[in-house]
């Protein structure tokens, strides 16, 4: 064998030594290749290692089993609505008037006076020359209320034949003209509806006089009036007395009138009067003056 072949042996041995070499480490390597490479598959508590490898002569294939773990990730999204719901409350305060009319329908009157002091029996009477202007009644001048029975020597009152009920009567004095009134509601007799069907009526009257052939007389009047205080309807007289309708002779005439009460009245005002024609006295002379209503 010549140095060239036996180098090539030689050769040839190293190689394949060196191949086997090659081969055990490539063994070795693809163990601890597949050891470490070994997957562990965790599904909840269970756990499983799972290890192939298939060795081939002067081949080695190892096959890597990946096992994939898919977590799903739920995210579950509570969307909290909050709903505010405003609540308006209205309070509404109604506050109720109760009106409660009591309407008194007043009873039709009949003979009853509305007038304050009409027969001068109201108070003191004078019995001499003073003057006494009638308690009740709004005055002008010297009118006075003087008793028949007197001393004044002027007063010729207490000749009068069969002079009006009582003891004292409404005189002039010594004034050229005196007067006193008053004025009624007559809304306190009777009710304003009852007064608007135009269906009341009224009565005036008065005892009117003087003295013999003198035309010292007096009058009685009466004026409506309406809510506003203006006057509504006609004024109505009595009177006066003169000396003819007494035929010159000391005495009262009775004297009276009638009516209906207009609508819209609400009050009336009934006036008295003396005038002095002659002499130093007026001896005009008025006695029980009466206003009232009826139906």
């Amino acid at each position: 064998m010549t140095l060239i072949h036996a180098a090539v042996v030689v050769f040839f041995f190293w190689i394949f030594g060196v191949l086997l070499v090659g081969f055990a480490i490539a063994a070795i390597l693809v163990a601890l290749l597949v050891k470490s490479n070994s997957t562990t598959t965790t599904t909840s508590t269970t756990t499983t290692a799972t290890t192939t490898s298939t060795t081939t002569t002067a081949t080695t294939t190892t096959t890597t089993t990946a096992t994939t773990t898919k977590t799903t990730t739920t995210t579950t999204i509570t969307t909290t609505t909050t709903t505010t719901t405003a609540t308006t409350t209205t309070t509404t305060t109604t506050t109720t008037t109760t009106t409660t009319s009591t309407s008194t329908t007043k009873a039709p009157i009949f003979n009853v006076n509305m007038l304050n002091n009409g027969d001068a029996e109201t108070g003191p009477c004078e019995t001499d020359s003073n003057v006494m202007n009638p308690p009740g009644w709004t005055c002008n001048g010297e009118i006075t209320q003087l008793a028949y029975n007197n001393t004044f020597i002027y007063s010729r009152v207490n000749t009068i034949p069969g002079t009006a009920p009582g003891g004292c009567l409404f005189y002039g004095q010594i004034s050229g003209y005196t007067s006193m009134w008053q004025t009624i509601d007559l809304t306190n007799y009777a009710d304003p509806s009852l007064i608007d069907t135009g269906t009341v009526e009224f009565n005036l009257s008065a005892w009117l006089g003087g003295f013999i052939n003198q035309n010292d007389r007096a009058g009685v009047s009466v004026t409506f009036l309406n809510q506003a205080n203006q006057t509504t309807g006609s004024v109505t007289n009595i009177g006066p007395v003169t000396d003819t309708d007494r035929g010159s002779v000391t005495s009262f005439l009775f004297r009276q009138a009638t009516g209906f009460v207009p609508v819209g009245a609400r009050s009336a005002t009934v006036l008295v009067y003396i005038i002095r024609a002659a002499g130093n006295v007026n001896d005009g002379y008025v006695d029980n003056v009466n206003i009232f209503m009826y139906q």
